[in-house]
């Protein structure tokens, strides 16, 4: 019987132990229509307008330890960039996904994957729009030290679109 009481003692602790977790909310799910246009006159020598059709499934939840998760994918995305000064205009592929963890002690990493429009070269930091396809990790730790890697190709759109 002693035996018996301990077990359950062990077993109702494991349970308030693990009960935060068990409990805590589950994963958010939204789905966000896209239709947006801007003009960026700063990137090129020319005005660009940029309009990005599609839709973001968005999942976010938190960790154990507190870490907020989250994962947005695009994955019918369309970018569709004019060149305000020609009229010439390019439509790209702009599906991609990215993963977000943001930690409690203030620190973060962002990992997308798929193409991405970037207003600087991933590598060389020249300004610019690009077209950046493959896979990227930005990470800030808590004291503030960024860090960026890349590997993929990368897409000159100013040079697309110049006249």
């Amino acid at each position: 019987m002693k035996h018996r009481v301990v077990v359950l003692l062990v077993t109702l602790a494991a349970l308030v132990a693990a009960a935060p977790s068990a409990l805590a909310a589950p994963p958010t799910h939204e789905r966000e229509p896209i239709d947006a246009t801007f003009t960026d006159e700063a990137s090129c020598d020319f005005p660009v307008e940029i309009h990005l059709t599609g839709f973001i499934l968005r999942i976010e939840w938190v960790d154990e330890d507190e870490s907020v998760r989250r994962i947005e994918v695009f994955p019918q995305g369309k970018a569709t960039l004019t060149n305000l000064d020609t009229g010439e205009s390019i439509t790209l592929n702009a599906a991609g996904s990215l993963h977000v963890t943001e930690n409690p002690d203030g620190s973060f990493t962002l990992v997308g994957t798929g193409n991405w429009l970037f207003n600087s070269h991933p590598e060389t930091g020249e300004a610019g729009l690009f077209q950046v396809s493959g896979h990227w990790v930005a990470s800030v730790d808590a004291e503030g030290n960024e860090d960026f890697r890349f590997a993929g190709h990368v897409g000159d759109l100013c040079a697309e679109l110049a006249p």
